[in-house]
């Protein structure tokens, strides 16, 4: 049975309810075509009939245009099989006037019209443009719906895609960070290690040092970014602890800008400190020297590194660390087209140049 609540459902669906209206307005203004065709003076029982005319020729209209708009569209033409498309609609439309001559012969000039006209070639061509008169604005309805649906799906498709690159970058990420914390505390307690080996006085402080240094990488560098300040502060207590161990070492930081205004993501510069020591200072000669600076000003940061290089009997004892080919990856995700990273490696020293847009 059909309730108000449901006629209510049926015309909160916009789709329906615009092909109801469509219809309506087709089978209104066909129905005044043809009432103003035959009729030179208004006779409203003539309108009526006209109306019934119509309304008889109305099914077939609707099914067959709905059948190249709902089916022969989006299996062809939406899918750009063009060359089927074509065939299918130029038969449909040629071979179309057969059904409603069919059914004026069987219904029209049985039930309804009294006077009986002769079907003539015009009939048929009449036939013709009249559906393809209402196939036309179905048609381009289809058309926009599809293009707009595809867009819709296009552009979910992109921010899902977006979404997952990002959760992605995320996950990469945790893991570059998760490798560099333990490759620098192994690094730093293998430094302590070969101290307290040595029965340095200095071990002590050293390990409290430490301390400070990994509650500075458990705790703030959990974060994406850090202040500058706090990352050359850590800076600074990575090579007091290589001063102790390397003390034959010239080693100079040059610090200067606006260091206390700007902030970077977390132990990006430590790399590069960390590897000019690891390949640069020497336990052995007293020729070794390491040259650090760190200049920020109008966002823009630069950040050099030069060391020497030991003789190469004892750097092809070094073993080569994650930390460098790490970073690197880290900077092409967080910084991607706002760095540049030149690295010179010659035969006595080595240098890096880092420019980062804060």
């Amino acid at each position: 049975m059909i309730t108000w609540s449901k006629i209510k459902g049926m015309l909160s669906d916009r789709i329906l309810l615009f092909y109801l209206v469509y219809w309506l307005l087709y089978l209104l203004f066909f129905s005044f075509q043809r009432f103003l065709a035959y009729n030179t003076q208004p006779d409203p029982e003539t309108l009526i009939t006209s109306v019934k005319i119509n309304l008889i020729y109305l099914p077939d209209v609707i099914i067959i245009t709905h059948f190249l708009t709902n089916f022969i569209f989006p299996r062809f033409y939406f899918r750009n099989r063009f060359r089927q498309f074509y065939i299918i609609l130029g038969l449909t439309i040629l071979f179309y006037p057969i059904i409603p001559f069919l059914v004026r012969i069987l219904i029209v000039e049985r039930y309804v019209k009294l006077n009986h006209a002769e079907y003539t070639l015009e009939n048929y061509f009449s036939a013709m443009l009249i559906f393809v008169f209402g196939l036309a604005p179905l048609a381009w309805y289809s058309i926009a719906r599809y293009l707009k649906d595809d867009l819709l799906f296009h552009q979910k498709l992109d921010n899902d895609r977006l979404k997952a690159l990002l959760k992605l970058k995320e996950t990469e990420l945790k893991l570059l960070r998760s490798q560099l914390h333990p490759h620098f505390l192994f690094n730093t307690l293998n430094n302590i290690y070969l101290l307290a080996l040595e029965k340095s006085d200095k071990t002590p402080d050293l390990i409290i040092r430490l301390g400070d240094m990994l509650s500075y990488i458990i705790y703030d560098c959990n974060s994406d970014k850090v202040p500058l300040s706090k990352e050359i502060d850590f800076i600074k207590g990575f090579i007091e602890l290589q001063r102790v161990r390397f003390e034959s070492c010239d080693i100079s930081l040059d610090i200067s800008g606006e260091i206390n205004e700007q902030k970077l993501a977390p132990l990006i510069l430590h790399t590069f400190v960390e590897n000019s020591f690891k390949h640069g200072a020497s336990r052995d000669t007293g020729i070794s020297w390491i040259k650090i600076s760190i200049e920020a000003n109008n966002g823009i940061l630069d950040f050099s590194v030069k060391n020497s290089k030991v003789s190469d009997s004892i750097s092809k004892n070094i073993e080569a660390g994650i930390g460098i080919d790490n970073t690197r990856r880290r900077l092409e995700l967080l910084y991607k087209e706002r760095y540049e990273l030149e690295i010179d490696d010659q035969d006595d020293r080595y240098s890096v140049f880092l420019r980062l847009k804060l």
